[in-house]
């Protein structure tokens, strides 16, 4: 089945390779990155686009900007939730040149790192522009900024460890339900206007700012397994194998891609795709709209509040679709008869129907942050320490979000002006639990650099990691 090998290949490619803050998971910017995804209430400047548009009229100057260079706009995560390196040394690696003999307690443990299958996430950010302008506080700050997100994640089913393992006994059930993936390649263009609000709540806050972004989306590339339940297999007493299939996959790619579809509801056709040569502005697979909308307010004592939904909208997918689906029982008494190996083949990669048009939701989340900059006095703790707090809530499933609730804390401490922020924190909870992230920030008059990780633990453990993460940035300031 050409549709499915295609859409599971493009996902696993995106999945293994690459996996932004986009979504409630990922993080765009350096800063945010070191502070364990901490960014709601602290971002600034051009850094607060996709994240809280209230935040843009933070600034401290008249101008930024963000481009390729000297150091580009990149965010790149990927790893597995289940699996450490030290895990695929000791069950995949040899002893004494020679693979490793797995006892039975090796084998059930393996088994149980799947339990409620094992999952491999990737994701990649990359702005290629982004432009700040920040007039008078009566008119405003304006921004614009254009960013790619390569997101994606796959979920290896047990079943295939256990199979793997175990082999196939008579009288056993297999269940792939625990199985899924999705993945996109899409790029926004992004309008924001923030301005301060006067006139409201003043006897009880020392600032108060409210922020829109009007988002263009493009989406280049989309595979996702809208539904898998009722995938198993059962094997019988006298040696036959019942299949059960019942999947619904959808997919769509640009031009660029050359893909080709295979419609099985009408053979004596293939779908025809013109191959665009490689380019950064590459023919969209769907398009669509979406908005940010965003409130900072600035305490006595110097506290911050903000409150921000992102991503309000969807995209809608009308060139190069195809909607694969697969439903049915197919038993096999024997294996070496070609004609039955034939009938498994043939349904089991089911029907792909190209054309058409459908629409998936952008990674709606809501985020709420607090922060406070502590400024030490002189024999006290030195130089100035901000920390901050972050609870960000996703509404679907959609790649770079989830439903399960993230929190993470952050805090950057610099010793004196001019001299490097150092910054970590941590996040938990989510769809990839706890991370530990730490970063660094120069200021080098207009410039800013930024490096940081967000899985330190990596780094502090090697064999223990799970995860691999890098983000670098830079920003002109006038």
């Amino acid at each position: 089945m050409k549709n499915l090998i295609i859409t599971l290949s493009v996902s696993i490619v995106f999945c293994v390779n690459i996996f932004a803050q986009y979504g409630s998971e990922g993080s765009t910017d350096a800063r945010s990155m070191s502070l364990g995804k901490t960014s709601n209430a602290i971002s600034q400047g051009v850094y607060s686009i996709g994240i809280n548009p209230a935040n843009l009229i933070n600034s401290n100057s008249d101008v930024d900007f963000s481009t390729v260079l000297p150091l580009p706009h990149l965010s790149v995560t990927a790893g597995t939730n289940f699996m450490t390196i030290n895990d695929i040394n000791y069950y995949f690696g040899t002893v004494n040149g020679q693979p490793r003999y797995l006892t039975d307690n090796d084998k059930q443990n393996l088994n149980s790192l799947f339990s409620g299958g094992g999952l491999i996430f990737s994701n990649m950010s990359f702005t290629l522009f982004s432009f700040g302008l920040h007039l008078d506080p009566s008119i405003g700050s304006f921004g614009f900024s254009i960013n790619d997100f390569i997101e994606g994640d796959l979920t290896v089913p047990q079943a295939l460890s256990t199979l793997a393992l175990y082999g196939n006994p008579q009288n056993s059930t297999y269940s792939f339900d625990d199985s899924k993936f999705n993945a996109w390649w899409i790029r926004n263009y992004s309008l924001t206007y923030s301005r301060e609000i006067k006139g409201v709540l003043d006897q009880y806050l020392e600032k108060l700012s409210a922020g829109v972004s009007i988002k263009y989306y493009q989406g280049f590339a989309y595979a996702q397994s809208v539904q898998t339940n009722g995938n198993y297999i059962q094997t019988g007493a006298n040696n036959q194998i019942t299949l059960h299939s019942n999947y619904v996959i959808q997919s769509a790619f640009s031009n660029m891609f050359n893909v080709k579809y295979k419609d099985t509801t009408n053979t004596s056709s293939d779908s025809n795709n013109t191959n665009s040569k490689g380019t950064p502005f590459p023919s969209p697979a769907g398009t669509g709209l979406g908005f940010d909308v965003g409130f900072s307010a600035s305490l006595f004592n110097d506290w911050t509040v903000s409150l921000a939904i992102t991503d309000i909208g969807s995209i809608t997918w009308n060139q190069n679709t195809a909607v694969t689906t697969a439903s049915g029982q197919y038993t096999v008494s024997d294996l070496t008869s070609q004609a039955q190996r034939d009938s498994i083949k043939y349904n089991f990669k089911g029907n792909s129907v190209t054309g058409g048009s459908f629409t998936t939701d952008l990674p709606t989340t809501l985020r709420i942050g607090a922060a406070h900059k502590f400024n030490f006095n002189e024999g006290s703790f030195p130089g100035t320490l901000l920390v901050a707090l972050d609870i960000n809530q996703g509404f679907n499933d959609e790649p770079g979000n989830s439903t399960k609730t993230r929190v993470s804390v952050g805090g950057e401490w610099q010793l004196a002006p001019g001299v490097p922020y150092i910054r970590t924190g941590c996040s938990f909870g989510g769809l990839l639990g706890f991370h530990w992230g730490f970063g660094l920030g120069i200021e080098a008059g207009s410039l800013e650099f930024n490096l940081a990780t967000m899985d330190m633990q990596s780094f502090a453990a090697p064999n223990s990691a799970k995860y691999l993460s890098v983000a670098l940035d830079s920003r002109w300031m006038f």
